[in-house]
């Protein structure tokens, strides 16, 4: 029986030296490199998406979660821009619907809660509806904050 499975690994693999006994551990060896060669594939597919995952997938998700929070806890007066690129101030909160008030001529325009991109607080804005500026963020090095220079 072991002698037939040897000849046919040998006619399967006319080049692995039928005849020299050596026929069956170079089929093997063969086998086991082809086997690593696809383990080494799937591992770069594998670390390829987790990477695409960290860097696209987990941001983005992100972004939606804390939109999602601000449209949720919009209040009148809040300024908000709509996907379309519609500036305003809310006037009206509905169960899904918010009327935005558009100019100075105080147009309103209704829109789904779904519309909104962006939203700025009533506490972030300037008496005349512009944007406070906010200090800078303490600037931040690879191993922690950085320094500052004594003299």
């Amino acid at each position: 029986m072991y002698d037939l499975i040897r000849f046919l690994g040998d006619v399967a693999n006319p080049g692995s030296g039928a005849g020299t006994g050596t026929g069956a551990g170079a089929g093997s060896e063969e086998m086991m490199g082809m086997t690593m060669g696809s383990f080494a594939s799937i591992a770069l597919l594998v670390l390829m998406f987790v990477v695409f995952y960290f860097i696209l997938i987990r941001p983005q998700r992100k972004r939606e979660k804390e939109l999602k929070e601000e449209v949720s806890k919009l209040s009148v007066g809040d300024r908000v821009v709509t996907i379309g690129g519609l500036v305003g101030f809310v006037a009206n909160i509905k169960d899904n619907e918010i009327t935005i008030s558009t100019s100075a001529a105080n147009t309103l325009v209704t829109y789904t809660k779904s519309a909104i991109q962006s939203v700025v607080k009533r506490d972030r804005l300037n008496p005349d509806g512009t944007v406070k500026k906010e200090p800078a963020p303490e600037k931040k090095g690879l191993f922690g904050s950085k320094k500052k220079d004594e003299e």
